[in-house]
């Protein structure tokens, strides 16, 4: 600090760069910094009091998912000229897509096919599912001339949706993949002699 003098008389102090008398403090104190926060989280809710998908979407969500793995199954059998099989099962919630394995009496799913983009396996529990959780499957859904409800479709190479039964290939007469969740329903459509896949 240097000295500056006035009239002989007084001594006046003036600062110098570096004294730190003159600059104010350029920072903030972890109470200030708390503050801040705990009022932007108080805003953000107030803002947006949920940010979790509503039920209603959920339910949609699901149901485009399972349309969207039916669509990929019959489009798949399609590309490849081999049977895919589709399961889903209203026990277990579980939606699968594989590739079918004839060679025994009846149909069973052979290797788990994956999604084209996201390469995950098509071997899904909807009720378990991070955005689609709670949802569930309310019944068997492929429904074949001789035999009632079936929880399995198989796509040929056409597209079309069948079952193989006692040596013989018998056509879907209806496809209906009902989800549930609370007491809202989405019903997934997949039409006979076209495998077309709609939802309501």
């Amino acid at each position: 600090m240097s000295v500056v003098r006035e009239n002989s008389a007084r001594i006046i102090p003036r600062p110098t760069p570096g004294d730190g008398a003159m600059h104010p403090h350029h920072g903030y104190t972890l109470y200030e910094l708390i503050l801040v926060l705990a009022l932007a989280a108080v805003f953000t809710v107030v803002a947006f009091p949920d940010l979790r998908p509503s039920q209603d979407a959920k339910l949609d969500l699901a149901a485009a998912q399972v349309a969207e793995a039916i669509r990929f199954a019959h489009d798949e059998a399609i590309r490849t000229g081999d049977p895919i099989y589709v399961e889903i099962d209203q026990n277990t919630d579980r939606l699968l897509i594989a590739e079918a394995d004839l060679s025994g009496a009846t149909v069973v799913a052979g290797t788990t096919l994956r999604h084209p983009i996201d390469m995950k396996r098509l071997d899904i529990i909807v009720s378990s599912a991070a955005v689609t959780a709670g949802v569930e499957f309310t019944n068997d859904p492929f429904d074949y001339p001789s035999g009632g409800r079936q929880s399995s479709v198989l796509f040929d190479g056409q597209g079309l949706p069948f079952r193989k039964a006692g040596g013989s290939n018998q056509l879907l007469t209806v496809g209906e993949i009902e989800l549930a969740l609370g007491d809202m329903q989405r019903t997934v459509f997949v039409a006979p002699f076209t495998g077309r896949v709609t939802i309501q």
